[in-house]
């Protein structure tokens, strides 16, 4: 099977073309998108476009509300196709999971935790360097001398050179830092929606 679609206006992808198992995409010359029709027998533009073989897909996500559809492929890697208009990029999934029996296919709202996940761990991290910083500030207004061996580029040496702020500042600077946290979590959560998944 095979299938392509011009993304009028996109800078990423104005091809997405699917041919012999491997999903390729990019930015030919505009000529090449002016002769591009469904009768079209020279395809030999498409060597120069990004491309993706079936075999290396690992996962798709089609997100609601989203302008992309995520492919991770090999070790970690992912790539996306941009697709701005609903209906295009619903139509390149269909494609996608007829051309695609062995996935499997799910669709499901991301949990909270799992979907803000990021914004959690930077919560979390924070919180325990402001807790360090903030007990050897305590120690540190109190009469305690700290000293770095070594280089001081350790986590501890970022933490003693904020506790050397004192108990006001760290406080001041946390809450700063706490506040751009949340404000990112909240904003991440409301695009939380539907998401279609094709899982080999």
């Amino acid at each position: 099977m095979q299938k392509f679609w011009k993304i009028k206006g996109s800078k990423s992808n104005k091809l997405i073309y699917i041919k012999d198992k491997t999903i390729y995409k990019g930015n030919p010359k505009q000529e090449e998108l002016n002769k591009l029709n469904a009768e079209t027998s020279n395809l030999s533009f498409l060597e120069n476009l990004f491309s993706i073989p079936y075999s290396y897909i690992k996962r798709i996500e089609n997100q609601s509300g989203k302008n992309e559809i995520k492919i991770f492929y090999g070790s970690g890697s992912e790539d996306e196709l941009i697709v701005k208009n609903r209906v295009i990029k619903q139509e390149i999934f269909g494609f996608l999971k007829s051309d695609l029996p062995n996935f499997n296919y799910s669709s499901k709202i991301p949990s909270i935790l799992n979907y803000g996940k990021a914004q959690f761990f930077a919560l979390l991290f924070m919180t325990g360097i402001f807790v360090w910083s903030l007990y050897l500030a305590i120690q540190i207004q109190n009469g305690a001398e700290y000293e770095i061996i070594g280089s001081g580029r350790s986590i501890t040496g970022v933490v003693l050179f904020l506790a050397n702020f004192g108990i006001i500042k760290n406080i001041i600077g946390y809450i700063v830092i706490l506040f751009i946290i949340i404000i990112s979590l909240v904003k991440k959560l409301k695009s939380r929606s539907e998401m279609e998944i094709l899982k080999r």
